[in-house]
């Protein structure tokens, strides 16, 4: 599967769009894209939520896959523009205490 990747603030923080659904069938492509970014040395990422409607336990761990390596180099993963559903996830799961959750993709940008 194909990920939308944006370069933002000079190329200091990278975008990844999350598609519609983030679920066991695209989570290990989603998790190895993360991964690429990591190994490229890209520490600063934000996970555009926006579009996505359904996540997975497979989606939440994709998210969560790389943020100890980021966070090592100063970096974080940080997620914008959940959905309801999305947002309501990652608080039942506690990860918005793991993750920054920002309202929008700017905002997440911003914050490094």
């Amino acid at each position: 599967m194909e990920f939308i990747i944006k370069d933002e603030l000079d190329g200091k923080v990278s975008v990844i769009e999350s598609p519609e659904r983030l679920d066991a069938v695209v989570a290990s492509d989603f998790k190895a894209k993360i991964s690429e970014l990591v190994d490229q040395e890209k520490y600063r990422l934000v996970i555009d939520l926006s579009r996505t409607k359904f996540m997975d336990s497979s989606g939440l761990g994709a998210l969560v896959s790389r943020i100890a390596i980021t966070k090592l180099n100063n970096g974080d993963i940080r997620v914008a523009a959940p959905q309801k559903y999305v947002l309501e996830l990652l608080e039942i799961t506690h990860l918005n205490k793991v993750l920054m959750v920002f309202d929008d993709v700017s905002s997440a940008v911003n914050s490094y």
